[in-house]
């Protein structure tokens, strides 16, 4: 099965050397995070981050190799690891982790171009994770948001292309930090907020949040690893609030490219019968330019 976009879901002359003192005030002042912050301007940070990356951005493929793990810490508890591999070439991902339960195989994500496919766990049922992504965030994977910079598609590479407008909003808290914040927004708008997060030391991207905010009744089709209902709340009131916040540690370099090799992905729905949970990729092997099986980003 695949997914293709909803149209629905898709704004005099100076003298030499005064240009030259203007451009080592800027520079000076990008150095300097936390005073940077007052003038700092969306494009600035974008080609700020592109710079943290590294000079041999252009690369044929991405194949990184891991292990997985699962912590439901509300909502039918749960922990799983097994192996885990990312796949990404061009505009195509794939992302996967196989913990082998009867009741839960693994969790596969994959974009073919515009295509996505989420495979089941189970015999007709997604998993929170692959249920969010499919009904409620289509659009992280084909707008190459989703896996940030270990990506070949990542979304900042090329916001031209996207015609995507980005906001800087400043420094901003997250999780007891204080980081660049940015705001995206795909050419034809989404249902929820997009916020993208950056050192202030380094410019890496660390850290993306999606929040959406449902209207009663809706998210009854989710379902857990189990089967159970996703919980929609007792009443006319209730709404249920998504947040999916994807996160990115331990930098270390591979072909002259700075890349996370810790990758975090967290689910919280809050509603009456919620659920948090998290998953988690440690990779010890980053690899490009490898030879990479047409079948592996293949959509049935």
């Amino acid at each position: 099965m695949s997914r293709n976009l909803h149209p629905s879901e898709r704004g005099q002359f100076t003298r030499p050397w005064r240009i030259f003192g203007a451009f080592a005030a800027g520079a000076i002042l990008l150095a300097t995070p936390f005073v940077s912050a007052k003038k700092m301007k969306a494009d600035a940070l974008v080609a700020l981050h592109l710079k943290a990356i590294g000079e041999n951005l252009p690369r044929k493929n991405r194949v990184a190799q891991g292990l997985g793990t699962l912590d439901i810490r509300v909502g039918n508890r749960a922990k799983m690891v097994g192996p885990a591999m990312l796949l990404a070439e061009g505009n195509k991902l794939r992302t996967e982790i196989k913990f082998g339960h009867p009741q839960y195989v693994g969790e596969t994500l994959i974009r073919n171009g515009e295509a996505l496919d989420i495979p089941y766990v189970s015999p007709g049922e997604r998993s929170r994770l692959g249920s969010t992504l499919w009904d409620f965030f289509p659009r992280l994977a084909q707008e190459g948001l989703y896996g940030g910079v270990l990506s070949t598609d990542w979304a900042l590479l090329d916001l031209g292309k996207r015609r995507a407008s980005v906001r800087y909003q400043g420094l901003k808290k997250f999780e007891g930090r204080r980081l660049h914040r940015l705001e995206y927004r795909p050419k034809n708008g989404v249902d929820y907020r997009i916020r993208i997060y950056f050192e202030p030391e380094t410019f890496r991207h660390v850290a993306s949040r999606y929040r959406l905010t449902l209207p009663p009744g809706m998210g009854r089709g989710l379902v857990d690893i189990r089967g159970g209902a996703f919980g929609a709340g007792s009443g006319p009131a209730d709404k249920i609030r998504i947040s999916l916040t994807e996160t990115f540690s331990d930098f270390k370099e591979v072909d002259g490219l700075t890349l996370p090799h810790q990758y975090r992905i967290a689910l919280n729905a809050s509603a009456i019968g919620g659920f948090v949970g998290h998953w988690e990729i440690k990779f010890d092997r980053v690899m490009h330019d490898m030879r990479i099986a047409a079948r592996a980003f293949a959509i049935e």
